[in-house]
């Protein structure tokens, strides 16, 4: 928790503590007088820049509550601003706070409206805080603060009247199902002997005032509880159970108190004002009385504080953000460093295992460009196998046709007739630059069982280059030799009996060009 200032005022003294680490610490009294203010002051001087959180225990005090119609935000808030002006028209202090909802149909706002009715009570003090520099947080009254005794002391019953003894007076709060409904702040110039008559008579005159706002009955069972700081009213819890069948009483002595709100026991000897002081620190109660002008400065006390805390919260993952940098280069050099020497040493093993190997009849250059070239005819190698499947899907169903030489290349460019085998190797080494290479051949045939009759035999051949061109993987199919000319262009001689084709074949010789697959 934060370190504050805390400051309970009372018509008679005010009462300063500081805190700090989440404890109440430097519990100091002084006079409401200008010596005390002036001692406060140098008091205030030496807190640091704390901001400062103020109680205000006085008679001049008022409680309202009022039922709102529920409505948005803004209309809300003027609402609210208006019923304030209505009420407290002269006071600077004063503050409304929504307790809850009705449970009827309309479910209108219940609001608490609270107000110090004399500002001069505290206006030294504000004097010194702001002569300080201490930002004001806010201004509360007691019966708001001391609402968190409710749960300190375990007692949430539907009627509680909460019994404290100021140094201003007797302090009467009461509670309804655990809801502030009323406090009562009793005149403090009873002398001892007549203070266990005086509380009693508080007490039922709190009571009477409670059956005339119709907040609880005088038939209704009213649970007391007693705040004995000082250990000194025992006498007096029981003046209050024999006072009133329908009261229990339940003393809460010194012992308690400190273990209920962990308070150091030494400091309930300082005041009685410790106790809200201790309840202040723990938890900041919502019914501010300050205005926006009062507390503008803790405004930017805490703006500047945020500040901080973010420019903070950079720094600090800028700061973990660099370290996760350097962890990640170091690491990065490490891991380089040994791979250097992995690689060193992988080198070394190499160097030493090549050193034993024998000699190589040639460089590794060459080496190198006989595996590539290796490479590159295994990639570019063709069978005839394509070639040979085409021929014979042809032949298929020409029985009476024989082949007596198939010649087959794989090369750029046509296939020449008439080209030898040994031409057909050489041209396949050194193919034509920037050509693509195509699978083309020469078939040599002859028409079996030849009789003569030319005709027959010519569409025979005819047939089987028509089929070849019907072929998906033919691209071209020329006839280069037929058993007998037929162009009209040449003029007829000879003898037929010399033909060799009449002796039982006729031959022919087909070129035949695939197309390049897809």
């Amino acid at each position: 928790m934060a370190n504050k200032l805390l400051l309970c005022i009372s018509t008679n003294q005010a009462t300063a503590a500081r805190w700090r680490g989440g404890r109440l610490t430097q519990c100091t009294v002084f006079e409401n007088s200008e010596a005390g203010a002036a001692k406060f002051r140098d008091y205030a001087a030496a807190s640091g820049g704390a901001p400062a959180f103020v109680i205000v225990d006085a008679t001049e005090e008022d409680y309202r509550f009022e039922t709102l119609p529920h409505a948005s935000s803004t209309e809300r808030a003027q609402m609210v601003e208006r019923k304030l002006r209505q009420y407290y028209r002269g006071s600077i202090y004063c503050a409304a706070s929504l307790i809850g909802r009705d449970s009827n149909k309309r479910r209108d706002d219940r609001y608490l409206f609270s107000a110090l009715t004399n500002a001069e009570l505290i206006t030294p003090w504000l004097s010194a805080l702001t002569q300080c520099g201490l930002p004001i947080g806010g201004i509360y009254l007691l019966p708001m603060v001391t609402a968190g005794l409710v749960d300190a002391v375990g007692n949430k019953t539907s009627n509680l009247l909460l019994v404290t003894v100021q140094s201003a007076g007797t302090r009467l709060t009461f509670f309804r199902g655990g809801t502030f409904r009323l406090s009562r702040l009793s005149r403090s110039d009873v002398d001892a002997g007549a203070r266990d008559k005086a509380v009693v008579d508080e007490i039922s005159n709190t009571r009477l005032y409670l059956h005339a706002l119709r907040a609880a009955t005088l038939d209704e069972a009213v649970n007391v509880v007693l705040l004995d700081h000082a250990d000194t009213l025992e006498a007096t819890a029981q003046a209050i159970r024999n006072s009133n069948a329908n009261m229990e009483c339940r003393r809460v002595g010194p012992a308690e108190i400190a273990s209920s709100l962990k308070l150091d026991p030494g400091l309930l000897n300082i005041s009685p004002a410790v106790i809200s002081l201790q309840l202040l620190g723990t938890r900041i109660p919502d019914n501010n009385l300050a205005s926006s002008a009062v507390t503008a400065g803790y405004r930017r006390y805490q703006s500047r504080r945020q500040l901080y805390a973010a420019s903070a919260l950079v720094a600090t993952i800028g700061i973990c953000w660099s370290g996760y940098n350097i962890w990640e280069q170091i690491s990065l050099n490490a891991g380089a460093d040994e791979a250097a020497r992995r690689t060193a040493s992988v080198n070394a093993e190499y160097q030493a295992a090549t050193g034993r190997f024998p000699s190589a009849p040639t460089t590794a250059e060459n080496l190198r460009k006989a595996t590539e070239l290796a490479d590159q005819l295994q990639a570019s190698a063709a069978t005839p196998e394509r070639f040979l499947q085409v021929i014979g899907r042809a032949l298929t169903p020409s029985p009476e046709i024989a082949l007596a030489d198939i010649a087959w290349q794989h090369r750029a460019g046509g296939f020449e007739s008439n080209t030898t085998a040994t031409d057909i190797a050489a041209r396949a080494l050194a193919p034509a630059p920037g050509a693509n290479r195509q699978q083309s051949g020469q078939i040599t045939g002859q028409v079996r069982n030849f009789n003569g009759d030319f005709r027959t035999a010519i569409d025979s051949i005819n047939g089987l280059a028509e089929r070849l061109r019907q072929d998906a993987a033919v691209e071209n199919v020329r006839i280069v030799q037929l058993p007998l000319n037929a162009s009209p262009t040449l003029a007829l001689s000879g003898n037929t009996a010399d033909n060799p084709a009449q002796a039982g074949a006729a031959e022919f010789k087909m070129v035949i060009v695939l197309r390049q697959p897809t």
